[in-house]
């Protein structure tokens, strides 16, 4: 899936230099930011006819980390992924840097992770287990949602700059993605497998709750453009 949405990103940006070249190659902004879901490029085309208030923009993001630490219990180790593909309307409502945006973005955000016991116990659903009885448990945190509707303010002061001039990109708002969705699964031991899920579909559930309480991603981003 992040080799198609990768590629989804670079056809994108292709495609909009690809158009201004063949219409009116002024009219594009190539460049790069770092926000809330990585470092990425992003492409901007003002759109025919409305060339005073209007640019499409695409872009691509991601940024992996993984996280590992131990204690005397267990070892634990994450995977954080972030990633998004975007599709925004620009809309310059005063004729200057500021810009409202209205679109949509591929949020493809995710956390994978294992507790591994070793030479003690591990808690499920308040039983302490030890590791001839539980292997460890895996866990994962997504978004269902996948496209989120967004909408937010910037500024993007190449967009009336003539060309061969750089500027200054800066991107404020709000996706809504729904509630992130989480999973659980165990290497099991000696306990059987029935008790173990028990055990687990108490603790998806307390942190379920939790994250049914965030449904929107703050974005926010600041970057560097070339208009050509």
């Amino acid at each position: 899936m992040k080799k198609i949405i990768l590629s989804l990103g670079v056809v994108s940006l292709l495609a909009v230099v690809s158009l201004s070249a063949k219409v009116d190659f002024n009219d594009t902004s190539i460049g790069a930011d770092i926000g809330t879901t990585g470092i990425g490029i992003t492409g901007v085309k003002k759109l025919k006819g409305y060339e005073d208030k209007w640019g499409v923009r695409v872009g691509y993001h991601q940024y992996s980390k993984s996280f590992n630490t131990t204690d005397n219990k267990a070892d634990y180790d994450f995977d954080l992924e972030l990633q998004d593909f975007q599709l925004m309307a620009d809309y310059h409502p005063w004729n200057t840097s500021f810009k409202v945006t209205f679109g949509a973005l591929y949020n493809g955000i995710e956390l994978d992770g294992k507790i591994t016991p070793k030479g003690g116990t591990i808690t499920i659903g308040g039983t302490p287990y030890t590791t001839a009885e539980l292997g460890g448990v895996k866990t994962k945190v997504e978004f269902a949602n996948n496209i989120a509707p967004y909408i937010g303010i910037g500024w993007d002061t190449s967009f009336y700059k003539p060309k061969n001039s750089w500027g200054f990109t800066f991107n404020l708002g709000v996706a809504y993605s729904g509630s992130a969705k989480v999973s659980y699964s165990a290497d099991y031991g000696a306990v059987q497998k029935d008790v173990i899920d028990e055990k687990l579909e108490v603790e998806k559930k307390s942190l379920q709750d939790d994250l049914d309480k965030y449904k929107y991603i703050p974005y926010i981003s600041i970057g560097a453009n070339y208009k050509f």
